[in-house]
């Protein structure tokens, strides 16, 4: 029977068929790009149309790089939660949408909004991240895509959290070789040859406690902006599980968090350990390179000034634009935004989904 009114609407189920999806195994590590089964979180991914699916991955109570750090919020590590959203974004590429297991891959652009983050309730298990995509502006054929679009929507404790937004092109295999030194201008350098920087900022003032998940080596800040050199963490087994010929977009996000954090603590005398990023959507123009000096900037802060989920959401948003250079061009440009909360407030459920 039913029994909606206009005053009482029926809740909106969020990522329907996910309450399936199986939390017992992982996936084929080969299928994300991965070397350590430690560094894989997607455990399940069924297809559900001809260009949509779900997948599933359980949160790590404990990590050394994801949970390493001194915020006093109790909320998921974002980090932690793209992670997840690239692994489920690598796996239905190879599984569902015709991306070739040789390819390479592109990131052009992403995007993340989590306005959910501040009302999870705490939880005695593992989390159990259920993860709902949607593809879309394919170029190429099945088994030779060039390029995809990924809308990815998140739900934890039964609460929707937020969404993630990937643009991916892909390269063949057997032509990568040649567009990376085409692109460089210059032979690639292995993996094992590149110096490892031991320099690094104070764990503290970037939200950690390990100098080996710092990634900023100097950092200055002036009276509106700031910059730092960054530091690529070679022999962090979690942002490069196994040698790379760039500087992973994972990596540079990590950059930009932690520069943000001190800024939010210099530029706006907030605390870093009740600050958490809230969202942020970034262009990438070309590979940052292994063996040149990269800069992060914040070019310009601001309050956040959108009347959106995230202002509706969180409270006390703020919004650093950010540029990375290299030979003084700029190889990716975006905005982070951060959230300040004394503590989390818990939404009933399903109260959000409406």
């Amino acid at each position: 029977m039913n029994t909606e009114t206009a005053e009482t609407p029926a809740a909106k189920t969020c990522l329907p068929g996910a309450a399936n999806l199986e939390f017992m195994r992982t996936v084929d590590r080969s299928l994300l790009h991965r070397w350590a089964l430690s560094e894989v979180f997607l455990t399940d991914s069924r297809q559900t149309g001809e260009d949509d699916y779900l997948a599933a991955a359980q949160l790590p109570p404990s990590h050394a790089y994801y949970t390493e750090h001194t915020s006093r919020l109790g909320a998921p590590d974002p980090m932690l939660l793209l992670e997840c959203c690239r692994q489920a974004e690598t796996y239905g590429g190879h599984e569902f949408a015709g991306v070739s297991r040789k390819s390479k891959f592109l990131l052009r652009s992403w995007s993340m909004e989590l306005p959910g983050l501040l009302t999870l309730p705490e939880e005695e298990t593992p989390g159990e991240l259920r993860i709902s995509v949607r593809t879309s502006n394919r170029r190429g054929t099945p088994g030779d895509v060039r390029r995809l679009t990924f809308g990815i929507d998140m739900k934890l404790a039964k609460r929707c959290l937020g969404f993630v937004k990937m643009d991916v092109g892909y390269i063949p295999a057997e032509v990568y070789d040649a567009v990376r030194v085409q692109g460089r201008g210059r032979p690639l350098v292995p993996f094992k040859d590149i110096p490892r920087e031991n320099a690094h900022v104070a764990p503290h003032l970037v939200g950690r406690s390990s100098p080996s998940n710092v990634v900023l080596a100097s950092a200055t800040v002036n009276t509106d902006n700031a910059y730092a050199t960054v530091r690529i963490p070679l022999d962090n087994r979690s942002m490069f599980d196994h040698g790379q010929d760039h500087v992973p977009g994972m990596v540079l996000m990590e950059a930009a968090r932690q520069l943000c954090l001190l800024g939010v603590s210099d530029l706006w005398g907030a605390s870093v350990s009740r600050t958490t990023v809230a969202g942020f959507d970034f262009d990438f123009m070309r590979y940052a390179e292994l063996d040149a000096p990269t800069t992060v900037h914040i070019r310009k802060t601001e309050p956040y000034a959108h009347e959106d989920n995230l202002s509706l959401m969180l409270p006390d948003l703020r919004t650093f634009h950010i540029d990375f250079e290299q030979d003084g061009d700029v190889i990716a440009s975006g905005r982070m935004h951060t959230t300040t909360s004394a503590a989390v407030s818990v939404l009933p459920e399903g109260e959000e989904c409406l």
